[in-house]
């Protein structure tokens, strides 16, 4: 699923809005780092199938704004 620049904004806004700037940044860089460490993980786990079709490209940045956005969602 590719997002927009101005879904990411937005997304980032509504975390902003929540939690507060410093905060909220600190939460996607933690989901972002999730998102990453877990696709290498996968891709380096043995005995995994391997995907039919290939390797497809993922916004990192995106999965991670709505898992933050998911967590906000869930304290309100």
């Amino acid at each position: 699923m590719e997002h927009a620049p101005t879904d990411k904004k937005a997304m980032m806004k509504q975390i902003i809005d929540k939690v507060g700037r410093d905060k909220a940044i600190d939460m996607v860089m933690q989901a972002y780092n999730t998102e990453l460490l877990t696709n290498l993980l996968n891709r380096l786990e043995d005995g995994k199938a391997r995907m039919i079709g290939g390797y497809q490209r993922r916004d990192h940045l995106a999965n991670a704004l709505e898992r933050v956005v998911a967590v906000c969602d869930l304290t309100v």
